[in-house]
């Protein structure tokens, strides 16, 4: 819980060094990244957290890459960027999607960006 209130906190110093953490510390246990990552993106905090919607993209190959199957979905399912409602999100998870991606990320990120997808729709409905 300490890891999850600390991760929260609304500065984008914070968020750089989860993101470090989360992302490039191989020895970090899964459950203390799933903690982390549960804190990270906070209601509130959409602008301090867009820079990272690309960061996503381009670090979630390696991070699948290099880490076991449940730390790698971990971290792919738990820092999509579903804080992200927006067209240009949907697009950036389509400009990876184009890519040689193995079958397991290409359903995990599939599946976050049909998230967004819905989000998207119900917002369009609720402002019509």
């Amino acid at each position: 819980q300490a890891a999850a209130a600390a991760a929260g906190r609304p500065q984008a110093a914070v968020k750089e060094e989860v993101w470090a953490k989360v992302v490039g510390d191989d020895s970090v246990p899964n459950i203390t990244a799933r903690s982390i990552i549960g804190g990270f993106a906070r209601e509130g905090q959409d602008e301090l957290l867009e820079p990272f919607v690309s960061r996503y993209f381009a670090d979630i190959a390696a991070v699948w890459e290099r880490r076991s199957s449940e730390v790698a979905q971990t971290v792919v399912i738990g820092l999509y960027p579903s804080w992200s409602i927006s067209d240009e999100s949907v697009a950036a998870a389509d400009r990876f999607l184009e890519g040689d991606i193995p079958p397991a990320l290409r359903r995990l990120v599939v599946e976050g960006q049909a998230g967004v997808v819905r989000s998207l729709a119900a917002r369009k409905f609720d402002a019509s």
